[in-house]
C-alpha cells in the first residue's frame, strides 16, 4: 500500500499515485467483498493516501487542509479544497492537482449498488459512482455511462410484462400475478376451450365458449388440490360463485354478485337442494330478507325480514301447512329488538301474505323453482300484499 510508513521520508510520486488507483480498482472489483465492505475499504485507502500525502517531505499541509481534502474525497456533495486552506510548502499547486486527480480516479471507478435484479443466485447489478462537485470531475467520463444504465434490459421488459399479465387476467377472468398460463383447444376446433393458470399461487381453470366468452372459472383457494370454488356468469351480467367448503363434492354455498360486483344474494345448499337464501333487497350491502325451507320439502316456508335495515329481524312469517300462504306472523312491534307480537291466520284467507311474494325475488331460471315446483307461478295481487311484504 502506498500509504505505509516506509514512504514518509520521500516525495509523493506518480508511482505512488498509480499504486493508489490500482488499489481502489482492486477493491471495487473484489467479488469476495460486499458493497458495505468495499465502501469501508475505499474509505480506509483514501485516509491512508491522504496521510501519505501530508507526510511527504515535499508537501506539508495544515490540519485544516488535510481535513478539507478528506471531506472532498469522501463526501459526494463536497467541493474542491476551500480557498482558506493553507499549505506551507511552495508546491501547494501540485497538491491541489493531485487531489483533483484522486477525485477523478474515484469517480471513474464503478461500484455495485444495492439494487439486485432477478434471482440472487444469478443477480445482475446496476452501477453507481462516487461524485464530487470539483471542476476537474465535471468533464470526467463517468457522466456518459448514465444513459446506458437507464436503458438497461432489466428496466425495459417491465411494461411488456405488465401488459401481458393484464391480457392474461382478462382472458381467465381473475386479477393477479399470473405465473402459469396454458390455453387449450380440447375439441380441436381452432378455439380455446379451457385455460389452466396459476394466479397469485392459486391454481385456476377457466372455461371459454366458442365466442371467447368466459363461462366458468374454477379455483383451489384453500390450496388443498381440489377446485372447491367455481364462478359462472349468468344472464344480465350477474355472477354466481359456488363453494364446496367441506370437499365432499357438493356445493355448500352459492353467492350472487351484480354487474358492479356487489353481493345481493346467498344460498345455503344441502346436496343439490337450496335450503336457505338471503337477499339484499335495498342495495345497502346488508341482507334484509331470509327465506328458509324448514320442513325439507324443497319450497321455502319461512321468511325473516329486517324491514327497517337495522340488521335485526323485525318480522317473521311462517307457512305452517305448506299451502304457500303464511299462517303465523311474529313481529317486534315496539322496536325493542324482541319478537313479542304473534298473529295467527285462523280463517285461512291469506291475510298474512304469500311466500311467492318473496320467491319472485329469485330469477325465473334459477334451479330453486325446479326443486320447489314453482316454474310457473303468478305473483299475488297487490291488494293481497300486507304491510311489511315486499311486492
Amino acid at each position: 500500500m502506498s500509504g505505509t510508513a516506509e514512504n514518509t521520508d520521500a516525495e509523493y510520486s506518480d508511482a505512488d499515485f498509480a499504486e493508489y488507483v490500482d488499489e481502489l480498482d482492486a477493491i471495487a472489483n473484489d467479488p469476495t467483498l460486499t458493497d458495505a465492505e468495499k465502501q469501508d475499504a475505499i474509505d480506509t485507502a483514501v485516509e491512508e493516501e491522504l496521510a501519505e500525502l501530508s507526510a511527504a517531505d515535499t508537501v506539508t499541509a495544515t490540519e485544516a487542509g488535510v481535513d478539507a481534502a478528506t471531506a472532498n474525497l469522501t463526501d459526494p456533495t463536497a467541493t474542491a479544497i476551500p480557498e482558506e486552506t493553507t499549505v506551507s510548502d511552495p508546491t501547494t499547486t501540485d497538491l491541489n492537482e493531485r487531489l483533483d486527480n484522486l477525485d477523478a480516479a474515484i469517480e471513474d471507478l464503478e461500484l455495485p449498488n444495492a439494487d439486485v435484479v432477478g434471482d440472487p443466485s444469478t443477480a445482475s447489478y446496476g452501477t453507481t459512482t462516487a461524485t464530487t462537485a470539483a471542476p476537474a470531475a465535471e468533464p470526467a467520463p463517468v457522466a456518459e455511462p448514465a444513459p446506458v444504465a437507464e436503458a438497461a434490459p432489466v428496466v425495459e421488459p417491465a411494461p411488456a410484462a405488465a401488459a401481458a399479465t393484464t391480457a392474461e387476467n382478462a382472458s381467465i377472468g381473475v386479477d393477479g400475478n399470473v405465473d402459469y398460463y396454458s390455453p387449450r383447444d380440447v375439441d380441436r376446433d381452432g378455439n380455446v376451450d379451457v385455460i389452466h393458470s396459476r394466479v397469485d399461487g392459486v391454481d385456476t381453470i377457466t372455461h371459454v365458449d366458442d365466442n371467447g366468452e368466459i363461462t366458468l372459472v374454477e379455483q383451489d383457494l384453500d390450496f388443498n388440490g381440489t377446485y372447491e370454488t367455481a364462478a359462472a356468469a349468468r344472464p344480465g351480467g350477474t355472477l354466481r360463485v359456488a363453494e364446496d367448503s367441506d370437499d365432499d363434492g357438493d356445493v355448500d354455498l352459492a353467492t350472487f354478485y351484480n354487474e358492479t360486483g356487489e353481493r345481493f344474494r346467498e344460498d345455503i345448499v344441502d346436496g343439490a337442494r337450496i335450503t336457505e337464501t338471503k337477499f339484499d333487497t335495498d342495495g345497502d350491502g346488508d341482507q334484509d330478507v331470509q327465506l328458509i325451507d324448514t320442513d325439507g320439502d324443497g319450497r321455502f316456508d319461512t321468511a325473516s325480514l329486517d324491514t327497517d335495515s337495522d340488521g335485526y329481524t323485525n318480522e317473521e312469517l311462517i307457512d305452517v301447512d305448506g299451502d304457500g300462504r303464511f299462517d303465523v306472523r311474529v313481529a317486534d312491534d315496539n322496536g325493542d329488538g324482541n319478537l313479542e307480537s304473534t298473529l295467527v291466520d285462523t280463517v285461512g284467507d291469506g291475510c298474512l301474505g304469500d311466500i311467492s311474494t318473496y320467491e319472485s325475488l329469485i330469477s325465473a331460471d334459477d334451479s330453486y323453482h325446479t326443486q320447489a315446483g314453482t316454474d310457473v307461478y303468478e305473483a299475488p295481487a297487490t291488494d293481497s300484499v300486507v304491510t311489511g311484504d315486499l311486492a
